[in-house]
C-alpha cells in the first residue's frame, strides 16, 4: 500500500531525503496535577498583591460553600468540550545540512451535551454533530519551497490525499484523510536554545497543540451562534481559557471577536501552578490551596495573562469532596477560570458560589481507578474525554498511513 511517506520522500522539488526512522507515540501517560499537560504556562504577575475579582471584598483567603447551596442550587452547565490530541515522530528529513523530525498528529475536539439529569449526548451541531476530528503532519518551515505557505500547504495536502485515495486500500475506504500541512519553527525565541536537543521536535507538536486550542474556540463560537449558551444553560471546558492569539492559525480580528463567547463558559483545570497567584496580603496561594477544606474555596483573583493578549481573568481554586485517598494536598483541587470581559466589574460572589456548589455536584459519581487524576475528575468531563478519545484511530493503523 502507498503511505504518505513514499509521497513526501519522491515528491518534493528540493531532493529532501525521508530516513525511515522508527516510528514512536510521544505522549506521556504519566500526568501529575501538578507541572504537566494543561498547566499553567504564563508568567507570575508582579503585583506585591492579589485583587479580588468577585464583589465581595472581605479580606478572607478562603470560602466554604455550604450545603444548602450544594444540594438545591438549579444546575447550571448543559454542555461540556475537551480536546485531546495523539502526537506520533512518524520519520526524519534532511534538509540541507540538518536534519529534522517529521511529527503527526491525531486531534479529536469534542461537545457533550445533558438536556437533563438522565440523558448525557454529543452536542446537537449543525456542522459536525459535535466532534471534530483531524490527521495533522507537522513539518519544518524549509520545506516549503515556493509561494505562499497556506497554499503550498493547501495543495501538497491536496496531492497527499489524492496519492493515499488511489494507493491505499485503508484510507480509501474509510475516506481517511489528511486535514491539514503545519510548518513548524526552526529559529526564533521558542526553539533559541541549541543545545536542547528535543527542540525541533517541541516545536513540531506545538504546532500540533495550537491546531488543536483553535478547533476549541470554533466549537464554542458554534455554540454561540446557534444561541446553545446562556445564563442557564452554560459549558465546562475542560483545561484553561488563556489562548495566546500569537500562536493561532485563526485571522486575529476573528480571534478578538471570539472572546465574547465566553459570557458563560468556565474552564476547569486539573493541573495548575499552585504558585501563580497572590493573595490579598502578597502571600503566595500555594498554601492556601494545600490546605482547603472539602467544599472550600479561595476567593476569586484578578489575573492579567499576558498568554491572552492582556486579557483579564477571574480565577478560584476549589476542593471538589471529601477523600480517605488524597495522594497530595492538590489532590481533589480544580483551577477554575472565567474571561472578565470588563475587568472593571467584578462577578457577583454569588455567582461564583452557585457556580462552585455545581463544580462540586458534577465531581459525583467519581472514576476512581479509570484515570490517574480521578481525584480532580468532574464526571461529566471525564465522560467528554472518554466519548473524543473514542474516536481516535488505532495508533498501529493510524502509522501504517505513513
Amino acid at each position: 500500500m502507498g503511505t504518505i511517506l513514499e509521497y513526501i520522500n519522491s515528491h518534493n522539488e528540493s531532493g529532501f531525503k525521508c530516513y525511515s526512522t522508527k516510528k514512536t507515540s510521544l505522549d506521556d501517560n504519566n500526568i501529575d496535577t501538578i507541572s504537566s499537560e494543561n498547566s499553567d504556562t504564563d508568567t507570575v504577575p508582579i503585583d506585591t498583591k492579589g485583587k479580588f475579582a468577585e464583589d465581595d471584598g472581605r479580606l478572607i483567603n478562603t470560602v466554604k460553600i455550604p450545603n444548602s447551596l450544594i444540594i438545591n442550587t438549579p444546575p447550571y452547565f448543559r454542555y461540556f468540550l475537551d480536546g485531546s490530541r495523539h502526537t506520533y515522530k512518524v520519520d526524519d528529513i534532511a534538509i540541507g545540512n540538518k536534519i529534522f523530525p517529521i511529527v503527526a498528529g491525531q486531534i479529536v475536539v469534542g461537545c457533550c451535551c445533558r438536556p437533563n439529569r438522565d440523558t448525557f449526548k454529543k452536542a446537537d451541531l449543525e456542522n459536525d454533530g459535535g466532534i471534530r476530528k483531524k490527521i495533522v503532519i507537522s513539518l519544518p518551515k524549509q520545506f516549503h519551497t515556493k509561494g505562499k505557505p497556506d497554499d503550498f500547504a493547501r495543495s501538497y495536502c491536496e496531492q497527499i490525499n489524492q496519492h493515499l485515495a488511489a494507493t491505499n486500500r485503508f484510507a480509501s475506504s474509510r475516506g481517511t484523510r489528511i486535514s491539514k500541512i503545519l510548518f513548524y519553527k526552526t529559529d526564533g525565541p521558542t526553539v533559541a536554545d541549541v543545545t536542547d536537543k528535543n527542540r525541533y521536535k517541541n516545536s513540531a507538536i506545538a504546532q500540533i497543540q495550537n491546531e488543536m486550542t483553535d478547533e476549541e474556540q470554533l466549537l464554542v463560537n458554534d455554540l454561540c451562534m446557534a444561541n446553545k449558551l446562556s445564563s442557564d444553560s452554560w459549558l465546562i471546558k475542560d483545561g484553561s481559557l488563556q489562548y495566546n492569539p500569537r500562536f493561532s492559525n485563526i485571522d486575529q480580528a476573528q480571534w478578538n471577536n471570539m472572546r465574547s463567547n465566553y459570557k458563560y463558559v468556565v474552564g476547569v483545570s486539573k493541573s495548575f501552578d499552585p504558585d501563580l497567584l497572590k493573595n490579598h496580603e502578597g502571600k503566595k496561594l500555594s498554601q492556601i490551596i494545600a490546605n482547603l477544606k472539602p467544599f472550600e474555596r479561595t476567593k476569586a483573583y484578578k489575573y492579567v495573562s499576558e498568554h491572552s493578549n492582556g486579557m483579564t481573568f477571574a480565577v478560584w481554586y476549589l476542593r471538589l469532596r471529601k477523600s480517605d485517598f488524597r495522594e497530595t494536598h492538590f489532590s481533589d483541587v480544580i483551577k477554575c477560570e472565567m474571561l472578565l470581559l470588563d475587568p472593571s466589574h467584578p462577578i457577583k460572589t454569588s455567582v461564583i458560589d452557585a457556580i462552585s456548589a455545581n463544580l462540586i455536584r458534577e465531581a459525583y459519581p467519581v472514576c476512581f481507578g479509570s484515570d490517574t487524576r480521578w481525584a480532580n475528575h468532574l464526571y461529566p468531563v471525564y465522560l467528554t474525554e472518554t466519548f473524543c478519545k473514542s474516536h481516535y484511530i488505532d495508533s498501529n493503523i493510524f502509522l501504517s498511513l505513513f
